[in-house]
């Protein structure tokens, strides 16, 4: 057999540097599956896959049962009896086993078809009922697909060192189940510059290439690969010669981060004297290694809802206090800011009972979900607050968007700490509570939010997305995601005087953080705060020392009154055209490899 034909992908680089390896696809299958032909003699082996997809979704539906009937109330868990009972309906289950044998086609594509094919008689018979039951047996179909199409998460030895994992897209959940010591890079069809899969790139300092379309329909596990998160490109079966350049790319890669090394023990300081301090987001306690390597100066996001996600019971509160506790402890005194659980449209976490939504960025996430779930958030804010005894405790509240939201969260949280008290634990030394800013509504009212808070945090992902209602994994309007958009900056700027008047912190936690040249902008609006994943704090430490406060100002108010994000990008380039941070793509040398047009 000859040698394989060689593709060329161009997608949108999110996370620069260059990767050569082995390529390992996640399996995933959405509801709209693909028809697999079986072999007679796999008929049987599918119809028992079948079922047993059947009762995990049943024994999910149950504990989603259960947990809304402790936590909210009985009649309202009658939705999930209904829905075990739909489990295990015999229309249902014999009509999928009587395709599956006829056809010979596999469990999910079958299931869907007989899906709809029931969902559509249902909503012939024009009644109310009968339409409401078409919504739930859809639901249930699709937990049953879950179970039967869910990513092929690779363990152990499974997931070759150094591979390149190829998927549609991927979620919270998926990256958080990876071997992140053996994954190299990520590709994948789907995505956004600030989609998860950009984000966790980032954070794990791999490169990632999205926005690729299609490439999961021609890759393999196995095949050879390169990813250039710098230019956005993807070569499948390089040749010798795209091989030797793109070796000599991932050098030069590797040597400019080494030239950022002296950074990280340096001030982040303008060349005039402002200091602009320098914290970290990070996800898990074993980041901690990396915060303090990078340089860090305290925690400015500490993600808490990674206890929450893949698993199908809550953790219990001496899991959470252990881990919060070597997050304090390991930063000696330095600020930790802890955010209160921040689940929901992109983030499931199965643990917890959510019902299906149409919108779900826009529905009963972050916030809104701990103050639907008194408990669950007090199950939270308990083991924060004895983790913090005798020191500072920094609780930020994700998506908030109103001031009622802000008084029922400190309503909780001081019931939270009564209940540490009156069981003989030691209290934190001060409690301080923020918000993250992150929805227009909040930004606009920010001088009333920063009269009832301790300080500030601006999600400029959200703030972004939400002020331009703009999808920000969506590709098809993904070059509508403006950071410099003038709309934002002066929310941005708004934020920051709010806080100023009140005499409280702000800082910026979003992915506008993290891009030196943004963080400049943010500098010159007012922000004396950054947090991001902590690579990057020495290529943003290296171009604020090398600035002066009153340039930055002067971009800063010049941004604020053009008419659109592209005057100001044009304005950016143009002011650090000279002083970009971070290493430059070799773009010239690398056209050579683009296919013609």
């Amino acid at each position: 057999m000859g040698k394989r034909r060689t593709f060329f992908f161009d997608g949108l680089g999110v996370s620069g540097g260059v990767v050569l390896g082995p390529a390992y696809v996640l399996e995933q299958l959405g509801y709209e599956a693909e028809s697999r032909t079986l072999d007679p003699e796999e008929v049987e082996a599918e119809i028992e896959r079948f079922h047993r997809a059947i009762e995990l979704a049943t024994e999910e539906v149950r504990e989603l049962g259960r947990m809304v009937a402790e936590r909210l109330d009985p009649q309202q868990a009658a939705i999930f009896d209904a829905h075990v009972t739909l489990l295990s309906d015999p229309l249902l289950i014999n009509r999928t086993e009587e395709r599956i044998r006829n056809d010979l086609r596999n469990a999910e594509f079958v299931l869907w078809n007989v899906t709809r094919d029931i969902g559509s008689q249902l909503q012939a018979l024009g009644d109310a009922y009968f339409s409401e039951r078409t919504h739930d047996l859809y639901d249930v179909s699709r937990r049953v697909i879950k179970f039967l199409g869910q990513l092929r998460h690779p363990e152990g030895d499974t997931l070759p060192a150094g591979s390149i994992v190829v998927a549609n897209d991927l979620g919270p959940s998926d990256t958080a189940q990876l071997r992140r010591d053996k994954v190299a890079a990520f590709a994948t069809n789907a995505g956004g510059p600030a989609s998860h899969t950009a984000i966790m790139a980032k954070a794990l300092q791999i490169p990632a290439v999205v926005g690729l379309d299609f490439v999961t329909h021609y890759v393999r596990t196995g095949d050879f690969l390169i990813v250039d998160g710098s230019l956005g490109h993807v070569i499948l079966n390089p040749n010798e010669e795209q091989i030797l350049f793109y070796r000599e790319r991932a050098e030069e890669w590797r040597r400019t981060r080494e030239g950022l090394e002296e950074f990280r023990t340096l001030a982040a300081e303008t060349i005039d004297g402002t200091r602009v301090a320098m914290e970290a987001n990070i996800e898990f306690a074993s980041e901690l290694d990396l915060v303090l390597n990078q340089g860090a100066e305290g925690i400015g996001l500490f993600r808490t809802e990674y206890f929450f996600i893949d698993r199908k019971t809550l953790p219990s509160e001496s899991e959470q206090e252990e881990a919060y506790t070597m997050v304090m402890t390991a930063m000696d005194g330095r600020p930790v800011v802890f955010r209160t659980l921040d689940v929901g449209g992109d983030k499931i976490a199965s643990s917890i009972p959510t019902p299906p939504e149409a919108n779900p960025f826009l529905g009963l996430r972050a916030l809104r979900l701990s103050l639907a779930y008194p408990e669950l958030f007090r199950r939270q804010i308990r083991p924060m607050v004895r983790a913090a005894r005798s020191r500072e405790l920094k609780i930020l509240l994700p998506m908030v968007s109103c001031l009622e939201e802000v008084w029922e969260a400190r309503r909780l949280i001081d019931e939270a700490v009564a209940d540490v008290e009156a069981e003989g634990d030691g209290l934190p030394e001060r409690l301080l509570v923020g918000a993250m800013i992150e929805i227009p509504a909040a930004a606009l009212q920010a001088e009333v939010l920063a009269a009832e808070l301790d300080f500030l945090s601006i999600g400029t992902n959200d703030l972004v997305q939400y002020t331009l209602a703009v999808d920000r994994v969506n590709k098809l309007v993904g070059h509508l995601y403006q950071q410099v958009h003038p709309a934002v900056l002066q929310l941005i700027r708004r934020v920051v005087r709010a806080a100023d008047e009140r005499g409280i912190p702000v800082s910026v936690c979003g992915e506008m953080a993290s891009d030196p040249v943004l963080a400049m902008v943010l500098v010159g609006l007012g922000v004396r705060s950054l947090s991001m994943s902590p690579q990057f704090i020495p290529p943003v430490k290296k171009l604020i020392r090398s600035m002066e406060l009153p340039a930055l100002e002067e971009l800063a108010e010049r941004l604020l009154h053009l008419n659109t994000p592209t005057e100001a990008r044009s304005a950016l380039e143009e002011a650090f055209r000279e002083k970009r941070g971070g290493p430059l793509p070799a773009i010239e040398k690398a056209r050579r490899f683009l296919p013609e047009a």
